[in-house]
């Protein structure tokens, strides 16, 4: 299981971290090119908001992955031991359903943009909209792992009290 998850999480990150390079040297790129050339390149805007638009919900996983979405840690602060991981585990749980929610509205997104083309490089639609559906699998993917984590340091706290 641990190497899964190890390779899951890098997946993630490789991928977001390409897709930044490569919205970073286009938009380098065009930059060059108006500035030096005179003239703009016509793909490198719809490259750059595409994989810009990948990289924002290739991180919804990876923000779950470091506990930093929907927590609102003042609150948390005030709350320690099992009190604490039940809310975190409810919250996670509340994400999962959200993200679910989202996951469904995205396929049928995904199947609406499948007829639509970009301006510039005539692209599917699709492709862009199909990082919403791998960004809210992902993430409530990660938002059940993350609550099976705190229902187990849930079990870890009471036994510690019973000890």
């Amino acid at each position: 299981m641990k190497k899964i998850l190890k390779l899951f999480n890098s997946v993630e990150e490789i991928i977001a971290a390409s897709l930044f390079g490569v919205m970073c040297l286009t938009v380098l790129a065009q930059m060059f090119s108006r500035i030096f050339l005179g003239k703009a390149l016509l793909f490198s805007e719809e490259i750059s908001r595409f994989c810009y638009i990948w990289v924002v919900f290739m991180c919804i996983s990876l923000g779950e992955k470091t506990f930093e979405h929907f927590n609102v840690e003042v609150f948390l602060k005030f709350l320690k031991g099992v009190p604490e991981q039940l809310v975190r585990a409810l919250t996670s749980l509340i994400c999962c359903f959200i993200h679910m929610y989202l996951l469904y509205w995205s396929v049928q997104f995904f199947e609406f943009q499948s007829v639509v083309k970009s301006a510039a490089m005539e692209i599917p639609m699709s492709v862009v909209a199909a990082s919403m559906v791998l960004g809210f699998f992902l993430g409530s993917i990660r938002c059940l792992v993350n609550m099976i984590h705190y229902i187990r340091q849930i079990g870890k706290s009471e036994r510690k009290g019973e000890a």
